[in-house]
């Protein structure tokens, strides 16, 4: 089997799973997928507790990679990858280790996204999609109403300046639970 490619790094992995298995959630949303390391494991922690499902919301497409960037992203590199291939991997990676009953793939910009999950509620939202101020103000506002009262929210790569005001508008709301350095946990009060 083929290793999943992407940055979550073996401590986030880990709370992520433990916080899982703790909360037993029903539905997890996470906004920026790329590969799918972190929606694989999402969906193994799921397969574990025997129910819930993680919603992965990712467009694959340059446009709205290039229109997300941070100003400290490299958009040449960006326009090197084959998202089309991507897609594909985290799809591979979903039938490899049978988790189509524990994730769900919605391959749109995440802007057209947030409505259904305001009727059934998000227990736990991981944001990692464009890093630009806009994008990621945008996610904040559009999908932490979605979030149950006492649900989580995880947002990576914190240390990005563009995402200060993002993370202002998630702490107006949330309370902090840990900081892991380039990513954060929080609780929605």
């Amino acid at each position: 089997m083929r290793e999943i490619i992407g940055w979550l790094t073996p401590e986030v992995g880990a709370a992520m799973r433990n916080l899982i298995w703790k909360v037993k959630p029903d539905v997890c949303v996470e906004i920026g997928v790329f590969a799918g390391k972190s929606l694989i494991n999402t969906a193994l922690a799921l397969k574990e507790n025997g129910h819930g499902v993680v919603y992965g919301i990712d467009p694959w497409r340059m446009e709205d990679v290039q229109s997300g960037l941070a100003p400290n992203e490299d958009p040449q590199a960006w326009r090197e990858c084959d998202l089309d291939a991507v897609h594909y991997d985290c799809m591979r990676a979903i039938w490899q280790h049978e988790l189509e009953k524990y994730a769900v793939i919605i391959r749109s910009d995440s802007q057209y996204c947030n409505m259904p999950f305001f009727h059934i509620g998000i227990h736990i939202l991981y944001i990692d999609g464009g890093h630009s101020e806009e994008v990621s103000c945008r996610d904040a506002n559009l999908y932490l109403p979605c979030v149950t009262d006492e649900g989580f929210v995880w947002v990576d790569d914190t240390n990005y300046d563009s995402l200060k005001k993002a993370l202002s508008i998630l702490e107006q709301q949330c309370t902090l639970v840990k900081d892991f350095g380039h990513c954060r946990l929080y609780r929605k009060n």
